[in-house]
């Protein structure tokens, strides 16, 4: 095969055909910069893969509502959320949120997080999940209304993720270290029939609240329309996240749910068989662990069944040179790694496939520091000026084509692109170890003195393909970004003078 026939992600020296064919400003009065962004995901071949293939859908309906909305996109920013149809001349739709001076205080990096997914009930009408500080929301494109509302996070929504073949089930993280799993095939509880669980040794349900990880318990309950909260992944010592949860990952084909954050660590967590009656409270998850990454980690994707790939900022590290009074401290720059969860069969036995355990429990050694991992490849990012300079990454990947990582960074202005396939196994570390200078982060200088800490460790510069807009702009800023349409499309969102900006590249 000719080089010219090879898609251009399979070659590391070739330019990345993508042209910038449009922008698209923002002028309301109220605008905000645009600060987060989902493709519709579905194509043509979804129908054969979406429930495993168990509906009732024609595949000719199916076929007229993916080309209604497989060019459509939505965008977030601080109080409003859009959809906007890249081949198609549609208006674009757009929500504003309602706010009070009663909400939650917000963050800097607090904005409106959004998802595509499809109910099983009505799967030719799509639902947009979008979340404004605790508060999720389920928006039907189709109809142009909020068809369902959910509470119950007592600090803000981070993130929003879709199961990728059951698309009823969806889960948010939040600032209030909880991760919540709901499915859109329940009507939110009530209190009424409030599904707690209940304090052994007592019989009744509990009324604690949302505060501890259970439902509302105010009169009108979680929410109203479709969705309820199933099963939380608790916060808290035992286990569970000890700061905020910041992205979270559904496996595809097992019954596990993959989440890390603030406190620098990844999560792997099992996802029983959820109860209709009571809600599902889970603390200990099937693997954890804080040394895979040294600063938070902001993202995290299934590879394949037991590999997967997160990001972390910048880590602030300390240098020591034997003297209380010189120590100073240096910026890491932020990593991308790709490792492997080493547990998978022990869990998920294959000559066991066909049964499912209601309950599955790992040891201590799992669920508080687990070494069943093993890091296959680690690169660095772009040196930034800060620790709060943090990189928006999007991973692209489907069975047609390679799993390609495009990402941002703050005020770079430009968006990176690089296939995971070609990344290089980890360096292994020297033999026979230093124990004491790898525990200390020291060395030994040329006068056999401590000096500062090796940075011999950090692994290379992320290597790739860089598009930028038109040369010359000025007052632009890229914030997020993502491929998609069948990776044919890469989108950027962000800020133009304090107001929001699209630019749109396509092969």
């Amino acid at each position: 095969m000719s080089e010219q026939q090879v898609p251009w992600y399979k070659v590391p020296t070739s330019s990345p055909p993508f042209a910038l064919t449009k922008k698209i400003y923002s002028n309301a009065s109220d605008s905000t910069p645009f600060k987060s962004l989902a493709f519709f995901p579905w194509t043509h071949n979804s129908y054969h893969t979406l429930w495993n293939g168990h509906h009732n859908l024609s595949q000719e309906d199916w076929s007229v509502m993916i080309n209604e909305f497989s060019d459509a996109i939505a965008v977030g920013s601080d109080y409003n959320v859009y959809v906007f149809f890249m081949r198609q001349s549609k208006n674009p739709i757009s929500y504003k949120v309602p706010f009070s001076d009663h909400d939650i205080k917000a963050l800097s990096t607090d904005c409106i997080r959004v998802a595509w997914t499809l109910d099983p009930g009505d799967p030719l009408e799509p639902l947009l999940l979008f979340s404004h500080l605790n508060l999720l929301y389920i928006y039907n494109v189709k109809k142009q209304g909020v068809q369902g509302y959910l509470r119950g996070h007592g600090g803000a929504i981070t993130s929003i993720v879709v199961h990728p073949i059951n698309t009823n089930l969806f889960c948010t993280t939040s600032r209030d270290y909880s991760t919540r799993i709901y499915d859109l095939l329940l009507k939110p509880q009530k209190l009424e029939d409030l599904g707690n669980p209940h304090w052994p040794p007592g019989t009744k349900k509990s009324f604690a609240g949302a505060a501890h990880g259970l439902h509302m318990t105010e009169p009108e309950g979680e929410g109203n329309g479709i969705g309820r909260c199933i099963i939380i992944l608790m916060g808290g010592r035992s286990g569970g996240h000890q700061a905020a949860v910041l992205s979270a990952a559904f496996n595809p084909d097992f019954p596990v749910i993959a989440t890390c954050g603030l406190d620098r660590l990844v999560k792997i967590w099992h996802v029983p068989r959820a109860s209709k009656e009571t809600l599902i409270r889970e603390d200990k998850p099937l693997f954890s662990s804080g040394r895979i990454h040294k600063a938070r980690v902001l993202s995290i994707s299934w590879l394949q069944n037991d590999l997967l790939l997160s990001h972390s900022a910048p880590a602030v590290m300390k240098r020591t040179s034997g003297s209380t009074e010189s120590r100073k401290m240096w910026l890491e720059p932020g990593q991308i790694v790709i490792w492997l969860w080493l547990s998978l069969n022990r869990f998920f036995p294959a000559k066991h496939s066909g049964v499912r355990q209601d309950i599955l429990r790992g040891c201590a050694s799992d669920y508080q520091e687990s070494s069943s991992f093993k890091t296959i490849s680690a690169i660095s990012f772009p040196s930034a000026q800060t620790q709060f300079d943090t990189p928006a990454l999007h991973l692209y990947q489907s069975p047609t084509h390679d799993p390609v990582v495009s990402f941002t960074y703050p005020k770079f202005n430009s968006i990176k692109l690089f296939n995971v396939i070609h990344l290089h196994p980890r360096k292994p570390p020297p033999f026979p170890f230093d124990v004491l200078n790898m525990e200390i982060g020291e060395h030994l200088n040329e006068n056999g003195e401590r000096g500062i800490r090796s940075q011999t460790d950090i692994p290379p510069e992320v290597s790739g393909w860089e598009i930028s807009p038109v040369a010359g702009t000025v007052g632009e800023e890229i914030l997020a970004c993502a491929m998609g349409m069948e990776g044919t499309t890469l989108i950027g969102v962000g800020s133009k003078e304090g107001k929001g900006i699209i630019w749109i590249w396509k092969l």
